[in-house]
């Protein structure tokens, strides 16, 4: 009777490891989507208070405006537009590392199957030659059934 060794894969650390790669990009992106939507959500934010401030200097020019504070609502005016724009620019930057930590979850999920490939293929491998030294102890069997008959 032959003694069955267990399957063993030699590249079980390996996909452990890819595996592990691929949690890690996953945590990455969730991060980065994270920061990409509070981003996007200052924006919003920012460009509201733009409109409100405009809507604010609509109803106060229905009154005589002075020099000062025409310059005041202009000088608070051009600071909103350059924190929007400055936003503008994170939101840009947020979502393009968002896109690398796309591509990089895409990668590791991709060098994971491979190894997850190979793996199933040693093992369907590991499988017929199970089966092949069963066929062939149960032929040796039945051989020296018929012998001894």
């Amino acid at each position: 009777m032959v003694t069955i060794k267990p399957f063993q894969f030699r590249l079980d650390a390996l996909l452990k490891f890819r595996r592990i790669q691929e949690e890690q990009a996953q945590v990455s992106l969730a991060q980065a989507t994270a920061k990409y939507l509070a981003a996007q959500e200052e924006l919003v934010r920012m460009e509201d208070k733009l409109a409100d401030h405009l809507a604010v200097w609509r109803e106060r020019q229905q009154q005589p405006v002075t020099v000062g504070s025409l310059k005041m609502f202009q000088d608070y005016n051009d600071k909103l537009i350059c924190d929007i724009a400055r936003q503008q620019q994170s939101v840009a930057a947020a979502e393009s590392f968002r896109q690398e930590c796309i591509h990089n979850m895409e990668e590791a999920a991709k060098a994971r199957k491979v190894v997850e490939k190979l793996r199933e293929k040693r093992l369907r491998q590991y499988r017929a030659e199970l089966l092949r030294e069963e066929q062939k102890e149960l032929d040796e069997l039945g051989l020296q059934a018929f012998v001894r008959n």
